[in-house]
């Protein structure tokens, strides 16, 4: 029996799964640290870790534990650079909030500013445009008042002008008539004393005809007169007429002459109130070109007054949208500035967000699961 038993101890023993169990019985300490590495690599906070070091941040701190833990030296000076590493991202963080709040206010103060300036320089220009079309359109009525003015001015003068050539011809003639009439007169006046004389010699001689040698002196003295004046013919005819026939023409050239006297009167007169009428409308005719050259003058000043205000309008209308631009332009610019800004903010604040949660996550992890940061530092060669 005791044979059999040893031979059967014999065959388990070179069995090879039992052998290998005696082999690992043999190195069992090593197959526990294996173990207890696998353990501890299959810990979250090793999976943490490996994300720490993926962060610039994680990485440095995580040499800086390396550094430490090979000069086994203890992790409280790291403890307390994390802290104080902490503490000033948190009070960087802050000074960015306040700071962000001052940027945030001021921006917001900009943008009202150059919002209230793009909005006085819209109603500025509203205004000056309303204006300015205000005094075009009362530019172009002064224009044509003026205009009109100097067409009437042009119809007054030429009315003047005619008149006065009407005038001046009416003068001319009646001086020709009245010259003409005076020497009818001033002959008559001249022949009828002659024929009163050839009538007194008819009547002495109490002939049918009158003597040649009695009308001989009046016939001298009616030469004088000129030989185209149609009364010498007219005496002459009278040398062969009878004193009553010579009565009877004497007579009616006395009511010639008196008619012609009366004519000048009538002609006299009719000239004087034709030149008074004349005169009272060249009169109304200077008055009205007075009344409306000062008419014009005055619109030709309230013209010149208009077109002033007009192009200060018009200067208000630039200046206006010179502004509404250079307020627009830096409105858009510190839109952009502030958007910029508050971009940058937001992604500093996300990365110190992420720095302090790693230094918060390796505070934990060293707190509580060192093992596994000795394991990590190890296996990432960080020593």
């Amino acid at each position: 029996m005791r044979s059999i038993a040893f031979l059967l101890a014999l065959c388990l023993l070179s069995h090879p799964i039992l052998a290998a169990k005696k082999h690992f019985d043999e190195d069992h300490p090593t197959f526990e640290k294996s173990r207890k590495k696998l353990t501890l690599q299959d810990d979250p906070s090793y999976i943490k870790l490996e994300e720490i070091q993926d962060h610039p941040l994680g990485a440095k701190i995580l040499q800086t534990i390396a550094l430490q833990l090979r000069g086994n030296e203890s992790l409280s000076a790291v403890s307390k650079l994390l802290n104080d590493l902490k503490g000033d991202l948190e009070g960087k963080q802050i000074d960015s909030d306040n700071e962000r709040s001052q940027i945030g206010s001021q921006c917001k103060k900009d943008l009202q500013n150059y919002g209230q300036r793009i909005s006085l320089s819209v109603n500025e220009i509203k205004d000056a445009e309303f204006k300015a079309k205000r005094l075009n359109e009362a530019i172009s009525v002064y224009q044509g008042e003026i205009n009109e003015k100097q067409r009437q001015l042009k119809v007054f003068q030429a009315k003047d002008d005619t008149l006065r050539e009407i005038r001046r011809k009416d003068n001319l003639d009646f001086s020709t008539r009245v010259v003409q009439m005076k020497e009818m007169v001033q002959a008559f006046e001249v022949i009828l004393p002659k024929l009163h004389q050839v009538y007194d010699v008819a009547v002495t001689h109490k002939g049918s005809f009158i003597e040649e040698d009695a009308i001989n002196e009046a016939l001298v003295q009616l030469a004088k007169i000129g030989e185209e004046n149609p009364i010498t013919a007219m005496v002459a005819l009278t040398s062969a007429l009878e004193p009553v026939a010579v009565q009877t023409l004497i007579e009616k050239m006395e009511a010639i002459r008196d008619s012609i006297k009366e004519s000048i009167k009538i002609e006299e007169e009719a000239e004087s109130k034709n030149a008074r009428d004349v005169d009272t409308i060249l009169a109304a005719i200077f008055n009205a070109i007075e009344s409306l050259t000062r008419e014009k003058a005055s619109d030709e000043e309230a013209l010149q007054e208009t077109v002033r205000n007009r192009d200060i309008q018009d200067k208000r209308s630039r200046d206006a949208h010179a502004e509404f631009n250079a307020a627009k332009n830096g409105q858009a610019q510190r839109s952009t500035q502030c958007q910029e800004y508050e971009l940058q903010y937001q992604q500093n604040t996300i990365e110190r967000d992420k720095q302090i949660a790693i230094i918060k996550d390796v505070q934990n992890i060293i707190a509580t699961k060192i093992e596994v940061v000795t394991c990590f530092v190890e296996e990432n060669n960080l020593f």
